[in-house]
């Protein structure tokens, strides 16, 4: 299969080419990882929150605590949040799972606008570059003779079609992708929305439930999220 006019189509693009391509390859790198980070990193653990649920269930928090203090799992530390303010109230203990869920979004979160950027700014420099292919044809026009324009005009739509054309190949990718990621985010929040719940309300309507943060062994410290 000859894939000159691939090289062609590149080089008759020109300078913005490259940097569309540099735009292309930094969105493979952040979907790649945004990928393995959302199936591998932030997934919930359904045999290990189960556990959880079961311990607080049997009445058994500070084991249950502990073992969330036992994973990098980024739900594990607004569960752990959860149980150390057990005794404190429902309005403390929604308070102290909202801020380390706000702690949990831009991890979960962190790749995927990058995602949505590298569409809008290959499409953008698509369209510099198709600029720039008509301005340097129309310069280009003048003092040429009528044989030697039609090939400078020609030259100079192709350079613009070019860049045009590969910006959209690239963006419109990105889109699609940016999308898949932004439900696949939303189906894990939902998930640990569900599991919140579940723990909280465990918590709350146990009132003789043993506590945690009245133990001085306790701390309120867990893993960074990958350690």
């Amino acid at each position: 299969m000859d894939l000159s006019w691939v090289v062609t189509f590149y080089v008759d693009g020109g300078v913005f080419m490259h940097f569309i391509l540099a735009v292309s390859i930094f969105a493979t790198v952040v979907v790649i990882k945004q990928y393995l980070n959302l199936n591998f990193n932030f997934t919930v653990n359904t045999k290990f929150f189960s556990k959880v649920k079961t311990l607080v269930k049997d009445n058994r928090v500070q084991e249950a605590y502990h073992h969330c203090l036992t994973t990098s799992h980024p739900l594990s530390k607004v569960l752990a949040a959860i149980l150390y303010n057990s005794n404190k109230g429902p309005d403390a203990i929604e308070s102290a799972s909202n801020i380390e869920v706000q702690k949990v979004l831009p991890y979960i979160q962190a790749g995927t606008n990058y995602v949505s950027m590298s569409a809008n700014v290959a499409t953008l420099l698509g369209l510099l570059g198709t600029i720039q292919g008509l301005i340097q044809s129309f310069t280009s026009l003048a003092g040429a003779s009528a044989t030697e324009k039609a090939e400078i005009l020609a030259k100079g739509i192709s350079t613009a079609m070019n860049t045009t054309a590969l910006g959209l190949v690239v963006a419109i990718p990105c889109i699609m992708i940016y999308t898949w990621l932004i439900n696949k985010e939303d189906s894990i929040l939902k998930k640990y929305d569900e599991v919140i719940s579940e723990i909280t309300h465990l918590v709350v309507f146990r009132p003789s439930m043993e506590t945690v943060n009245q133990d001085p062994n306790n701390k309120q410290e867990y893993r960074k999220y990958g350690t």
